[in-house]
This record gives structure tokens, sequence and C-alpha cells, in this order.
């Protein structure tokens, strides 16, 4: 006689091997059900990307990237759309970031500029070296 339990058991890891397996006779960029094939992944990409930011100025002319918690978020992708909704509102959303970031930064930046820059990822990460950068706004630091 057959334990039914061992056959229920039985017959739900033969439909989750097979819902794991699936993933392998689709197309790595159709990310579905069951099983994600992580299409982000699945084909190479480029390292080179356009990015805006917020630059901070020193007294002596030195810029250096500010970090994301200026405009408000600690999150880096949030922090990119803040930037690129004041960009695409006009010069009274960027003056008004602008404003706002100069509240918020330390206490060696006299200047704030907004720019758009043009990145190679490795080299950003691995050399520290910022791409082209097109100025967009600047604003002063008072304190």
């Amino acid at each position: 006689m057959v334990d039914a339990a061992l056959v229920k058991r039985a017959v739900i890891s033969i439909a989750l091997v097979g819902a794991t397996l699936s993933a392998l006779h689709r197309d790595p960029l159709d990310d579905g059900f069951p099983i994600s094939t992580y299409p982000m992944f699945a084909t190479k990409r480029g390292t080179r990307f356009e990015l805006i930011y917020a630059l901070g100025v020193t007294s002596s002319g030195e810029t250096r990237p500010l970090p994301s918690e200026v405009t408000g978020t600690g999150e880096v992708l949030q922090a990119a759309v803040v930037y690129e909704d004041a960009v695409h509102a006009g010069t009274k959303a960027l003056a008004s970031l602008c404003a706002t970031i100069a509240t918020r930064v330390a206490s060696d930046i006299v200047s704030v500029r907004i720019v758009e820059g043009y990145v190679d990822a490795v080299e950003l990460l691995v050399h520290g070296k910022r791409g082209n950068e097109r100025f967009r706004w600047a604003c002063q630091v008072r304190r």
C-alpha cells in the first residue's frame, strides 16, 4: 500500500523541480513565473552612462561629488530622480534644489554646482575619475 502523504510530497517535489528547470527553456530576457531569469544580468551592459549630480566646491576651487543625503534622501536612486526632476522642471526647480543642498553641505564647501556628467563606471570606481561634466546650475553656500 502506498502512503498518500509520501505521494503528495513526491508530486510537490517533482512540480518544484520542473518549475525550476523550466527557466532553462525560456529566453534569458523573458522574466516571469515561476522563476526569474534576472534579465538585468543576462546581457552585457555598457560602462558609460549619464548622471546628474551635485558637486561641492571648496574655497580652494576643488570639487567633489556630494552624497545623496544632501537631496533629502539616503537612497542613491531616489537622489538621482530628484536631480533629474529638477533639471526637467527648469530653472526655478534647479535654483530651489541647489539652495536646499547648500544648507546641507559640509563646512568646507562654499558653493554647489549641479552638473550632468558622462561617467565611465570602471574609471570612476577604480580610478576616481569623473568624465565630462555639463554645468546645469550653481549657488553659493550662505553660513
